[in-house]
């Protein structure tokens, strides 16, 4: 649905992840223990996950049981109740988890990198929301966000398993015939994204953690899947450039990896890593200098061939499970995509040339305005310090 953060009002942070949060607390003359037992009675599993663009609905079932299923669902999403003991509940559950991620290296990088990255920008605050506008959330406004967000318009339903097409119509009709038509207005595009730098949240407690950033590929973007095979040398697995350069030759940190992340309005190629607090800077020193040589060389031959049949390779072990090709095919639409994309896959990877990499590396790793967000403790630069 979209249904995510981004559609957050404004004082409001979190509202989109709590009413996610409620769609398993009780439906129409369910309240939320009933309603879940219900569900368990059956060994039906509804989960929902919250994220920057959209909420992502699974139920898992067995086919016997899949009307009941999707009838439950269907009463969850037109009729929820948002009670206040379970809205209290939630959000207070919400507030905890905020206190938690605070004190966390890697979650604290993580929450402050969107907000250094997209600043005002609807992306930019977390998931969860903050404190304040968890506080600021009323009943009313979770009745008003899922009125206008669990809807038609905008939907992307995908089911995998032992059913046919009449049966499947029948089914989604029982879930979403209901459903208001009317999809939200879009997510603006940001207007400027990026923080380039160097941002310290301090916090002494555990080893620090670092996001660094740069400007993505967009997923229709014709370099995409260039850039997923240039990715996958430089961070994208255990013989990657950086796990090499950092932690294998210099022993500058435990983990570090790339990846290539596309939202709705935005892409980024984003990285993690973590390391002691005396090796924070000379990590991301040799971060920096492995993206600029890797943008300026291009891959060797071998890394070339390695990576590219790895991506090629990869993508049929995402197809292992019913959850696993549902999951897939809600993805192709949501990026625009149509199912035969599955087979005309390895055909187009197969065509991508070692210089198409090289074109991907350079528009990915060239800049050196980087954003980098580090979480923890971070030693004075004895540069800084020392030229008075």
């Amino acid at each position: 649905f979209p249904a995510g953060s981004a559609y957050d009002p404004s004082g409001k942070a979190g509202l989109a992840a709590m009413a996610a949060r409620l769609l398993e607390e009780g439906a129409g003359r369910f309240e939320g223990a009933k309603f879940r037992a219900e569900l368990d009675a059956r060994a039906i599993r509804l989960t929902v996950q919250p994220d920057r663009d959209r909420i992502s609905v699974s139920l898992l079932v067995l086919s016997a049981d899949a009307p009941e299923a999707f009838r439950m669902l269907g009463l969850a999403l037109k009729a929820p109740r948002f009670d206040v003991d379970s809205v209290t509940r939630i959000r207070l559950s919400m507030m905890q988890e905020i206190d938690e991620d605070r004190a966390d290296p890697a979650a604290l990088a993580w929450d402050c990198f969107h907000s250094f990255y997209f600043g005002a920008h609807p992306y930019g605050h977390a998931v969860g929301g903050s404190k304040a506008g968890l506080v600021a959330v009323t009943r009313d406004d979770l009745a008003r966000f899922a009125q206008g967000h669990w809807v038609r318009g905008g939907l992307k339903v995908a089911i995998s398993g032992d059913i046919g097409a009449a049966a499947a119509s029948r089914l989604l009709q029982s879930a979403f015939g209901g459903l208001p038509a009317k999809a939200p207005p879009p997510v603006p595009a940001p207007f400027a994204a990026g923080a380039p730098g160097l941002h310290v949240m301090r916090l002494d407690a555990g080893a620090p953690d670092a996001v660094f950033a740069l400007p993505g590929l967009a997923r229709r973007d014709p370099d995409f899947l260039a850039g997923l095979i240039a990715n996958q040398i430089l961070g994208g697995g255990e013989n990657s450039r950086l796990t090499r350069n950092l932690r294998e030759s210099r022993g500058l940190t435990y983990d570090v990896s790339t990846d290539l992340v596309t939202y709705g309005r935005a892409a980024v190629m984003v990285g993690e890593m973590g390391t002691r607090p005396a090796d924070m800077r000379a990590a991301l020193s040799a971060v920096r200098e492995t993206m600029r040589r890797f943008a300026l060389e291009g891959p060797t031959a071998q890394e070339f061939a390695d990576a590219k049949a790895y991506v090629a390779g990869s993508f049929p072990l995402s197809f292992t499970s019913n959850e696993d090709i549902a999951g897939q095919l809600v993805g192709l639409m949501e990026d625009g995509l149509s199912p035969d994309y599955i087979g005309r896959r390895a055909a187009l990877v197969g065509g991508i040339g070692i210089d198409a990499v090289r074109r991907a590396a350079r528009r990915l790793y060239a800049s050196d305005r980087i954003t980098i967000v580090v979480g923890g403790t971070l030693p004075p630069d004895k540069r800084t310090r020392n030229a008075r």
